[in-house]
């Protein structure tokens, strides 16, 4: 079920997109709402890559992500295609939520990125818990690529 998907050219090398969008940490360095990124494996980078984010949430966030079991959640680096895709995957909420990010030179020193959120229901809180919350976590994935192209292309100039 796709919830979220947005598409822009940013201006920047695909490399440099890659290096913030495929490692968690600079990723959430990237990002304002997200406090701080801890590692629970020893790669950063690449398959089997995992890490928790914390983010700068509200009590009425907080207490979702409690309900959901989204507050303790593990992100794991499914798919890795250096310079071209990365796929992230964590499991709540009686769904797996999948973040994935497609690269493609565009010219000299541009990037088009696609973001996409597809979540994958398990069991019937995943079924119906996913539409509730539509607009806001649409509203979230696009605050959160708008900050990353901010991040990089800022860092890129």
């Amino acid at each position: 079920m796709l919830m979220a998907r947005m598409i822009d050219t940013w201006n920047a090398e695909r490399e440099t997109v890659f290096a913030t969008l495929a490692h968690g940490g600079r990723h959430g360095e990237a990002i304002p709402e997200i406090e701080s990124v801890d590692f629970v494996s020893d790669k950063t980078m690449g398959v089997g890559a995992q890490f928790r984010e914390d983010r700068d949430w509200n009590a009425v966030q907080v207490m979702f992500a409690k309900f959901a079991k989204l507050h303790r959640n593990i992100i794991t680096c499914i798919e890795y295609e250096p310079h071209r895709r990365v796929r992230y995957m964590s499991n709540g909420a009686g769904a797996r939520w999948h973040s994935i990010y497609t690269l493609t030179p565009v010219g000299e020193d541009r990037t088009q990125v696609e973001s996409r959120l597809e979540i994958r229901p398990k069991n019937l809180l995943g079924r119906w818990l996913p539409q509730l919350i539509k607009a806001p976590l649409r509203e979230t994935t696009a605050n959160d690529f708008k900050a990353l192209k901010a991040s990089i292309e800022g860092a890129d100039s």
